[in-house]
């Protein structure tokens, strides 16, 4: 059967959430053409159990069915999985610990309706009862094909949360870009996020808040663990620096920079020698004038030129674009 939309949702330890999260696919005014896909990434508590008997109890229309993997791969490989096994037109990605409001994919699905099968329909967050009822911090036209503002938008991520949730995509898309999830890392989105800029030619934005993230206090995103980080870093910066492309190459810099100097700050790098591997892959992108900039930064610790030669430096990544 042909869906619209395949809802993803990887579970892994969320017992706590699970069945609310599942209540509010299926409270959607909008059933037809849906199909949830459940993907098992092998916790330890009772997550899959209760995922398994409110699929068992469900008599509406939407589609739920349940994937199980054979081992742990963490959640860019749950959500590879839902990718590869999605029959809708459009994928949505839900966190387990998350919900989505009843109207969520009746007014993303109206939006692609009414601007001709767009790319991609960027939504909103909230994470409070109050913010809920409050206009999305967005400022995004309606619709556009503009590539850059586009990209510009997803490259700054100028959002309420960073993520790869609350968006309808084209699978076409992914399937055909190979935009799978980074597996192995965190901040899987981010990465995900550099690539996925580089092909929507076009995107929808609905103001209205639909996704309700909670902030799980057991979530990897609260709880810092330095050898992830530092992996994570040390992935991100090596291979978007050598993705750099020539639509907003000064913003796609000024984006790997300030993940770096973060990576370098919180000291996310095993060593001296790791750290100079990461400047210097990141330096090696640049041109003779940035490079000078990037080795005074580096080599001087005076924090006011420090500042001032920052400032210079992504005044130029800007003149580039």
């Amino acid at each position: 059967m042909r869906f619209s939309i395949s809802i993803i949702i990887p579970i892994y330890n969320v017992e706590k959430y699970i069945l609310l999260c599942l209540q509010s696919v299926a409270n959607q005014t909008k059933t037809d053409g849906i199909e949830c896909i459940l993907v098992d990434d092998c916790g330890t508590d009772n997550s899959v159990a209760l995922a398994k008997m409110f699929i068992d109890d469900y008599t509406g229309n939407i589609k739920f069915s349940l994937i199980s993997h054979k081992k742990n791969g963490g959640l860019s490989s749950a959500r590879n999985t839902g990718i590869e096994n999605a029959s809708g037109e459009y994928l949505y990605f839900l966190d387990s610990d998350d919900e989505i409001s009843p109207n969520c994919m009746e007014i993303m699905w109206r939006l692609v309706s009414m601007y001709g099968k767009v790319d991609m329909v960027q939504g909103s967050f909230f994470e409070t009862g109050r913010e809920y009822k409050t206009p999305s911090r967005y400022r995004f036209p309606k619709m556009t094909n503009d590539r850059k503002l586009i990209k510009s938008f997803l490259l700054t991520f100028a959002g309420d949360i960073i993520g790869a949730q609350s968006r309808l995509i084209r699978k076409d898309i992914l399937i055909r870009h190979h935009l799978f999830f980074k597996e192995g890392i965190i901040h899987e989105d981010n990465y995900w996020t550099f690539f996925l800029a580089k092909y929507i030619k076009s995107m929808a934005f609905c103001p209205v808040r639909t996704y309700h993230h909670r902030c799980n206090l057991n979530s990897i995103t609260v709880n810092v663990n330095v050898p992830k980080e530092t992996l994570a870093y040390k992935t991100i910066i090596t291979d978007l620096s050598a993705n750099i492309d020539p639509l907003l190459p000064g913003r796609q810099k000024e984006l790997i920079l300030d993940t770096l100097l973060t990576a370098l700050s919180e000291h996310f790098y095993e060593n001296d020698q790791e750290k100079d591997i990461l400047i210097k892959t990141f330096e090696n992108q640049n041109t003779s004038v940035e490079r000078m900039l990037l080795n005074l930064y580096f080599g001087i610790r005076n924090k006011f030129i420090k500042t001032k030669i920052l400032h210079l430096l992504k005044r130029i990544y800007k003149l580039k674009d």
